[in-house]
């Protein structure tokens, strides 16, 4: 499978807007001992490709300019940069690594926020097991990040929520969890990974033509992205055992 961004890319966004995130780290070999038993289902950390964030999130049906954007397993943030490129009304990294998340607060401090569409960026040292989401919509991200263990606790708080919620499964190595899941339904894919929405919304959408929203287009400021994802196989990236 070819992608939009290597290394070489990546070096090259960090260098352009001073920051730090291209890099493959193995969490065991930061702080394992402040992760704490979770560190049994975590994998590692690796950056979101340049190109494929902006092709699942056009894929959201719905807008995203009253919406949070949510990366369970932010890592060095790269993901929460990709994502201020967009209007959300706010932005939360959830972090189980404290040495990452120093990391993440880091390229924060460091981007010129004049090239972000939105001002509330924030990370948070947590576990994305107990982690109190944000009320109101929600588009949650995933870049793999832990095991099915910890999936399935995830996304059955999720379930039991009213507001709008759309998944976003980067490498979706364990996608048999939500496919399976009652509250949750594929509206979408690309070679990078898959698009759920709670089955609220989509029953909602079906029965009610005229509640009905338009999906949002991804963009870059001033480069609107009018290109459709074409669906494709998933190349994993695996956990490390």
């Amino acid at each position: 499978m070819v992608r939009v961004s290597g290394r070489r890319a990546g070096h090259r966004f960090d260098a352009k807007f001073g920051v730090v995130t291209e890099a493959l780290l193995f969490l065991g070999e930061l702080d394992p001992e402040a992760i704490g038993p979770s560190i049994a289902h975590a994998t590692h950390y690796e950056p979101t490709p340049l190109g494929d964030l902006e092709a699942l999130l056009a894929i959201v049906p719905f807008p995203i300019d009253a919406t949070t954007f949510v990366d369970l397993g932010a890592g060095m943030g790269r993901a929460l940069l990709l994502a201020a490129r967009h209007p959300f009304s706010r932005i939360v990294g959830v972090e189980i690594s404290p040495a990452l998340c120093a990391i993440a607060r880091d390229n924060l401090a460091a981007i010129d926020r004049a090239s972000l569409r939105c001002g509330d960026v924030r990370i948070k040292l947590a576990d994305a097991r107990t982690y109190a989401f944000p009320r109101g919509a929600l588009v949650v991200y995933l870049y793999n990040p832990f095991d099915a263990t910890i999936l399935r606790d995830v996304i059955d708080r999720l379930a039991t929520r009213l507001d709008r919620i759309a998944l976003i499964y980067h490498t979706p190595v364990e996608r048999a969890c939500i496919d399976a899941h009652p509250a949750f339904a594929c509206v979408g894919e690309t070679s990078a990974g898959a698009v759920y929405t709670s089955s609220r919304q989509n029953t909602a959408n079906a029965t009610s033509p005229s509640t009905m929203l338009a999906p949002h287009v991804a963009s870059t400021p001033g480069q609107p992205n009018h290109s459709q994802p074409s669906p494709g196989n998933v190349d994993p990236k695996t956990a490390p055992t």
